[in-house]
């Protein structure tokens, strides 16, 4: 049992539909090989329909091989792809350009498409944990999100790959994953202690028959015992007397407990006491359970005075003894 005595004076998704060869109806694109691609280097063959070639003022599509980056902007990263070509109405087959037919169709290669590659933010994508895909998109930034497809490519050994985008996944660019048993040892004898900061507590003035009012300084208790055997703190108080040998008793003497825990990962639980008049006896400030009781706490109390109305003047001093068990 441990008791300190205070003093107290008074004074937006994406919908995915059926595609056709008409572009009206949306674009679709078939890669050949989709699967069981060479992770040494092998060419892709990719036929497009469906696509306008009269949208966004006539630019076209880029067609590219890469992760598919989720990101906003990401139809303007070009970096993201291990290699790309513009294809558009206007375009002549080299090796940066290909054509857009008038019917909406295309067929171009992209030769030497390895399983890993570095993108142009100098990341390094490994096609075998991470899904990649033949991707389309407007030309030029377009923010038409139309012509958009993404057509998966596997890899000889990577049948299935993991999707980026997700923290921790497996399939995000250039992530691996491994585990660390982390381990500590929690040393010490724990102990109930209880502190007050402050001594002395310092009421407002009132006159006979008012009230005198303040706050209990801050009490702190902590509980290292690591039993989770619960605790409760008390308080009582004395009559007040002054001076001249005018006394207030100590029943006139109220408050409304408050508290908090202090949130350091500990699984407690505070209960802070009800608000009662009658400090002359013992009345919980506040608790904690058994199971919840291991942590720190901190608790206050908000205090008033009754002054009789026949009290003589002066300064009048009360003892205020908490017990913590």
């Amino acid at each position: 049992m441990r008791k300190r005595a205070l003093p107290i004076l008074v004074g937006a998704g994406l919908v995915a539909g059926l595609a056709s060869p008409a572009y009206a109806a949306g674009p679709e694109v078939t890669v050949t090989p989709a699967t069981a691609v060479d992770p040494a280097g092998q060419t892709l063959t990719i036929t497009g329909a469906g696509f306008d070639p009269n949208g966004n003022n006539g630019f076209g599509v880029y067609v590219g091989f890469g992760w598919r980056d989720t990101s906003p902007g990401w139809n303007t990263n070009a970096g993201a792809f291990q290699k790309v070509k513009w294809v558009h109405k206007n375009g002549a087959p080299t090796g940066g350009q290909d054509k857009l037919n008038a019917d909406g169709t295309f067929s171009i290669t992209l030769p030497d498409i390895k399983a890993q590659y570095t993108d142009g933010a100098g990341t390094a994508i490994d096609c075998l944990v991470t899904q990649c895909y033949v991707i389309t998109m407007a030309a030029h930034g377009a923010a038409d999100r139309s012509q958009d497809t993404f057509t998966p490519v596997t890899f000889q050994g990577a049948e299935n790959p993991g999707n980026p985008g997700e923290p921790g996944n497996p399939g995000e660019p250039g992530a691996a994953t491994g585990e660390q048993t982390i381990t500590t040892e929690v040393t010490g004898e724990g102990a109930l202690t209880l502190s007050v900061s402050g001594q002395n507590v310092a009421l407002t003035s009132a006159p006979r028959g008012g009230t005198s009012t303040g706050d209990l300084n801050p009490v702190t208790v902590s509980d290292t015992r690591g039993t989770g055997a619960g605790w409760s703190l008390v308080g009582q108080v004395g009559d007040f007397a002054s001076a001249g040998g005018g006394v207030i008793p100590g029943a006139n003497l109220s408050w409304t407990p408050s508290g908090a825990v202090v949130s350091d990962g500990s699984n407690a639980v505070l209960t802070p006491g009800p608000a009662v008049s009658g400090l002359d006896q013992a009345r919980t400030l506040g608790s904690a359970d058994g199971g919840v009781s291991g942590g720190l706490f901190e608790l206050g109390a908000g205090l008033s005075l009754n002054i009789p109305a026949g009290a003589a003047t002066g300064t009048y001093t009360g003892t205020l003894t908490l017990t913590l068990s």
